[in-house]
């Protein structure tokens, strides 16, 4: 065990960059404090997400305390975890346990397989804990405090907080392990991991798909009548996604008894054997897996006059900087996971719980009425730009587009290109892949919504400007302060505050705009022209400035 965890030290130390952090701050303070300020800066911008989130969470246990259900709420924040951690712990394994840049050096190093696998598992669930402690941490507090929860439960919640990753994480790393030894594509590492992005959505959007077809109705009056007076009624449900949840909200609940303990102790257990199955498998498959995983192949071609002609002819500057931009996202796996898949995977998701239930002929949705009135029509539009907004700030094309350039960033300084035209290149990226985004949107509203032609033509419309600002901005953040130091693709994504400040600007701006058109205005037209005004001023003012301060930014910046 001692060679684990000096192993499980270094490896940690590297993956949070501790030791280049020490190095910078022991000559010069400044960054130690820059650090500091943009943690600061980070709890203060989610400081109102966060409050509205508990402010949900206060509400619905104070509307479910009286029916015996406020337990759902514990149960809502155990399954979301658990289902961020599995869904994203496929890709994180992927990257951290075969393709980091010291994968290849442990083959040489006196450890089993489960030591390195486990170590590995081990830094991935800490990150997994700071990405778990947003959402689960809140319906924690609240339950405890609002039902004034003895000792044991405040116990059982610090236990369940560290218990619930291991068995998502767990069962993620299994089918990973497995198909990296048997598949025979370490060879093809990029072509692996994108594939694997893609069977992920796919099983997550099939997973939702079975669960909410083999469910019962949701909008079904009965079974909402059952549903709310049975006292586990609300739990039951939510733990449907992952089955093992409810043990632990059992737990908590209903902690000063016997079967409290009982259900704890279920809990734990399951996770643990969870994990001890995966790093058994990778006790026997992960070094098998592993040989080769760094290598690519390389297909050779005797090129005709005819393809030393037509890579004669080229494109212009800006066009082929931008054409650079692009097959970087698409060939790199890392960056169309966490980019170019986000356009794909959220419109996807947000579609099918209420396609689904729209397919029942007496199910009235809820936008049926909202959409029979010139007032509910706004407000919907305003809804729908805003998804479009967020996906857009979410999928961090711009955000990142300084920081994939990593540590070759001094390439971009000696190319025959203009600052100028390198900025509008990201840019342009960035906006053909947020109208993708725009345009999935669209289309999922409208196969949800008997929308009219012309809510459509106008959501269009709004959407060619509103893109604009939310691409701006992300440049902006990632040329203030760009990750160049990473040692894999993923922590150029992973550990980059830029993803969560695009993000929330994204929701500023959007959220701004919206929640004026929602409390003052009442016609779509009108709501379209404020829109367009509000976005375009914006893009105007965001376009300044980045042909302004951010040219000589890049000037400043050093590889």
């Amino acid at each position: 065990m001692h060679r684990f965890w000096a192993l499980l030290k270094i490896l940690l130390i590297n993956y949070f960059g501790i030791s280049i952090f020490q190095m910078k701050t022991s000559k010069n303070r400044k960054p130690y404090f820059k650090k500091i300020g943009l943690v600061l800066l980070i709890i203060v911008a989610l400081a109102p997400t966060i409050a509205l989130y508990v402010k949900l969470l206060v509400q619905g246990f104070d509307a479910l305390a009286p029916l015996g259900q406020e337990g759902a709420i514990l149960t809502l924040g155990i399954v979301l975890v658990s289902f961020i951690v599995f869904l994203f712990g496929i890709f994180y394994i992927i990257n951290f346990f075969y393709f980091a840049d010291d994968a290849q050096s442990l083959l040489a190093l006196p450890l089993s397989g489960y030591q390195v696998l486990g170590a590995r598992f081990s830094v991935v669930l800490v990150n997994e804990y700071l990405s778990a402690l947003p959402f689960l941490l809140p319906p924690l507090l609240v339950y405890g405090i609002k039902s004034g929860a003895s000792v044991l439960y405040w116990l059982y919640a610090l236990l369940g907080f560290a218990l619930v990753p291991l068995l998502p994480l767990g069962l993620a790393t299994i089918p990973t392990v497995i198909i990296m030894r048997f598949a025979n594509l370490s060879r093809r590492k990029d072509l692996l991991k994108i594939l694997g992005g893609l069977v992920v959505i796919v099983l997550a959007v099939g997973y939702q798909f079975l669960f909410q077809k083999s469910g019962p109705n949701a909008m079904d009056t009965a079974y909402l009548q059952h549903l709310l007076t049975d006292r586990s009624g609300l739990m039951n449900l939510m733990s449907r996604v992952f089955p093992s949840t409810r043990y632990l909200g059992l737990a908590l609940i209903n902690a000063d008894q016997l079967s409290g303990l009982v259900n704890l102790l279920v809990f734990a257990g399951l996770s643990l054997l969870v994990v001890a199955l995966a790093w058994l498998t990778g006790d026997k498959l992960y070094f098998k897996g592993l040989v080769g995983s760094t290598e690519t192949t390389v297909k050779r071609k005797k090129l005709s006059e005819a393809d030393y002609r037509r890579a004669g002819k080229g494109l212009p500057p800006l066009l082929s900087y931008w054409a650079k931009e692009m097959r970087l996202l698409f060939r790199t796996p890392t960056y169309f996971i966490n980019s170019v898949m986000t356009n794909l995977l959220v419109p996807v998701l947000l579609t099918i719980p209420f396609f689904i239930q729209g397919r029942n002929q007496e199910t009235t949705m809820p936008w049926e009425k909202l959409l029979s009135e010139p007032r509910g029509q706004t407000i919907i539009m305003a809804i729908i730009v805003g998804g479009i907004v967020f996906i857009i700030g979410s999928n961090a094309v711009t955000a990142t587009s300084i920081s994939r350039e990593g540590r070759e960033l001094y390439v971009s300084k000696y190319i025959p290109l203009s600052y100028r035209k390198q900025i509008l290149a990201k840019l342009l990226s960035g906006y053909l892949l947020g109208m993708s985004g725009a345009v999935l949107m669209i289309i999922a509203a409208r196969v949800l919504m008997p929308l009219d032609n012309y809510l459509i033509a106008m959501l269009a419309g709004v959407s060619l400007v509103a893109v604009i600002p939310v691409i701006e901005a992300g440049l902006l953040i990632d040329l203030y302060n760009p990750k160049l130091n990473w040692e894999n693709e993923q922590q150029a994504f992973k550990q980059n505050f830029n993803v969560i400040f695009s993000m929330l600007l994204a929701i500023l701006l959007g959220g701004g705009i919206i929640y004026i058109v929602i409390r003052y205005i009442h016609t779509p037209v009108q709501a379209a022209l404020f829109m367009l005004l509000g976005f375009g001023l914006a893009a105007l003012f965001l376009y300044y400035f980045l042909m302004t301060w951010g040219v000589r930014r890049c000037h400043e910046l050093e590889g």
